[in-house]
Formats: structure tokens, C-alpha cells, sequence
């Protein structure tokens, strides 16, 4: 009777761990939804240096690693081309083998999943995104708003971050700081009415990459223009920035 009852308690408890677990088969996430979302924009409008890449992969690592099971990634580019704006990349951490229960999971399958599904896909646009060649503008505004709106469960979770990988130097018929437009510029023209404000609570990291050449008259007219869009987003008080050098 005690070997009977451990028989069924076992596969019950296997069962019960199996729903827990489940999910959906195209984005990985849990069926009940993602316990986070970290939405990465690399603006490649002019290319990344090699050490600028490698920094950025690296941090990126690092973050996947440290992030909980279920947190959906979400990776979009600034392109002058909108065929090329949304969500080129979009799906949950998996389980990994390291967390596997060997006693009812298999930590083979479970590391072939991460890796096969989840890293080598996402490395491998990465890559493809990388290899990019200069254009003529940088509209990072729209680009953000279209890969906010194509990554899933974005406006349902309440753990969102933004990374934004840029010289924030938007460059767009909307807007330029090319052209001396900043702040004043935008609400004037009525643009700022555009502004989607589905940023609420949304923590944002910058990894800026500088841009000594860059043809700006007022380098304060680009802090102060951003400082109040994510202000009007209502993103969240914590901002993180961090120099993406090449010396």
C-alpha cells in the first residue's frame, strides 16, 4: 500500500509540476503570461564598433543569466526602413537545465530548449542585425513605439524594462536635433500629442554610444528633449545610463 501510494503521489506531483510549467510552444512563456519583459532598441542607424558589440552582447548576457524564468525579451532596431521596425526577436527564458528537478525532468531536454530555442535564435538575429550599414536618418521614436506594440504581453505585465542602445540623436521628419529641433520644437508642432504613453512604471536603461562627430549645436538640447519624453512617457523614476565606449 505504501509503494502504491508513492506511485500515485509521485505522478501526481509530476503532473501537478507539468501544468505549473507549461508553455506556449511559440513564445515559451507560461501559459499564465511572462513573469517579466525586457525590451532591448538598437539603433544601427550608424554601426556599432566590434568592442561596442561585444559590450553589448556581453551586458545582455549577463542580464538573460540573472533574469528569472518566464521574463519575455523582446529585440527591435532603429531603421530608416519601417519594413524593418517591430519586434525581430520576441520569446520568454526557458526553463534550464542547471533548474531542472531530476527526480521528474530531464536536464538534457531541458538545456537543448535554452539553447536550441532561446539563445541560438536570439544570438543568431542579433548577428543578423549587427551587420548593418549606415542610412540617412534615425527615427528612434517610431521605432520604439512600433517594437513596444509588436512585443507581446508588453502593456499586460507589470515588470517592463527598456534598454535602449543609441546616440539618441533622433533624426526623422518628425523631429531633428540635426535641424536645432528639440523639446519646444515638438509641442509646438503638436507632435508630443502623438505620444502613445504605454511607458507607465516602465524602468529604462541607456547604453548611449557616443557620437564626438556628430554635427549638434546644443548637446543639452538632446538630454533635455529626452529627459522630458520619457518624463510624459511615465516611465519610471529609475534610469539607468551607461557609456557603450570603444577606448
Amino acid at each position: 500500500v505504501l509503494v502504491v501510494g508513492l506511485i500515485i503521489g509521485g505522478f501526481w506531483l509530476a503532473d501537478r509540476h507539468k501544468k505549473t510549467n507549461a508553455t506556449d510552444a511559440a513564445t515559451l512563456c507560461p501559459v499564465q503570461g511572462p513573469s517579466g519583459v525586457m525590451v532591448a532598441l538598437l539603433d544601427l542607424t550608424d554601426p556599432l564598433t566590434r568592442s561596442q558589440a561585444s559590450q553589448f552582447q556581453t551586458w545582455l548576457g549577463n542580464k538573460i543569466a540573472s533574469s528569472p524564468r518566464g521574463t519575455m525579451l523582446s529585440v527591435g532596431v532603429v531603421s530608416e526602413d519601417p519594413s524593418d521596425w517591430g519586434a525581430r526577436f520576441a520569446k520568454c527564458k526557458p526553463q534550464t537545465a542547471e533548474d531542472a528537478n531530476p527526480l521528474i525532468e530531464n536536464p538534457s531536454i531541458l538545456g537543448e530548449t535554452y539553447n536550441d530555442e532561446f539563445l541560438a535564435p536570439l544570438y543568431a538575429t542579433l548577428e543578423e542585425m549587427l551587420q548593418s550599414e549606415t542610412q540617412d536618418t534615425s527615427p528612434i521614436m517610431e521605432s520604439l513605439q512600433a517594437l513596444v506594440s509588436e512585443t507581446p504581453h508588453f502593456t499586460t505585465t507589470s515588470s517592463r524594462r527598456l534598454v535602449i542602445v543609441s546616440d539618441m540623436l533622433q533624426n526623422s521628419n518628425v523631429l531633428s536635433f540635426y535641424r536645432a529641433e528639440g523639446w519646444e520644437y515638438f509641442t509646438e508642432t503638436r507632435a508630443h500629442e502623438r505620444l502613445a504613453g504605454n511607458l507607465a512604471g516602465v524602468e529604462v536603461t541607456l547604453l548611449r554610444i557616443p557620437r564626438t562627430s556628430a554635427n549638434i549645436a546644443d548637446p543639452l538640447t538632446v538630454d533635455t528633449f529626452w529627459a522630458r519624453y520619457f518624463d510624459s512617457q511615465g516611465t519610471s523614476v529609475r534610469f539607468d545610463i551607461h557609456n557603450l565606449g570603444d577606448l
